[in-house]
């Protein structure tokens, strides 16, 4: 992916376009938590959904391709399930391409679901964990994953590995690019091993993004 002004300008289009309201200046809380360098709130969140299929998104909240890879997953996905409580998406921003906290907000109206989670992260070191979980020479962001229900953060130094992941940027394989489609019929695989008769309507709203 590239890191060139070019590919911001389709994002901060898209948000303009996005018939969003700006939150209130008296807001009692943030549209997303703030993580500390040692992830520990992120891997509480994490292991409080063990039983469910987890998607773990790593963007930058000014890269546009970024911002389209949410919005295209907001169509196939979550727009397609509603708020399937057998399903929690932690959305991890972090500080590319000069983005700051005061972006995560709009970037964070990308995707409608009642249990998805959005964090900024500014140290960056999500990347970084990921990086040495996939074995990959360079930072890695832009970065789309999907946890198995069984998988478990044990280590509070290490990420566990994704059992399938995708992504958007130069120099990672290609066959592994982002497709929405085929990213969407991969969760529905996942959530083939999670009996929808175990979550009702009052199931619990771990990993749901704060109102």
């Amino acid at each position: 992916m590239s890191k060139s002004l070019v590919s911001q300008i389709p994002g901060a289009a898209l948000l303009a376009l996005m018939p969003f309201a700006a939150l209130p200046a008296d807001a009692p809380q943030k549209p997303y938590v703030v993580l500390d360098k040692s992830l520990s709130q992120l891997r509480a969140d994490f292991n409080a959904n063990v039983g469910k299929v987890r998607m773990l998104y790593i963007v930058g909240p000014t890269c546009g391709i970024c911002l389209r890879g949410m919005s295209d997953l907001q169509e196939t996905v979550y727009s397609k399930k509603g708020d399937d409580p057998r399903m929690v998406t932690f959305v991890i921003h972090v500080p590319t391409l000069g983005a700051r906290e005061a972006n995560v907000a709009p970037a964070s109206r990308l995707i409608t679901n009642r249990y998805t989670t959005h964090y900024w992260e500014e140290t960056g070191i999500t990347g970084k964990l990921m990086q040495h979980v996939i074995g990959d020479n360079k930072y890695i962001w832009d970065f789309w994953t999907i946890y198995a229900p069984n998988v478990v953060w044990s280590d509070e130094h290490l990420m566990p590995a994704p059992s399938f992941w995708q992504h958007q940027l130069d120099g990672l394989p290609r066959e592994k690019k982002l497709e929405p489609t085929v990213f969407a019929a991969k969760v529905d695989e996942f959530l083939a091993q999670v009996s929808a008769t175990s979550y009702t309507s009052t199931a619990s709203t771990a990993g749901a993004k704060p109102e």
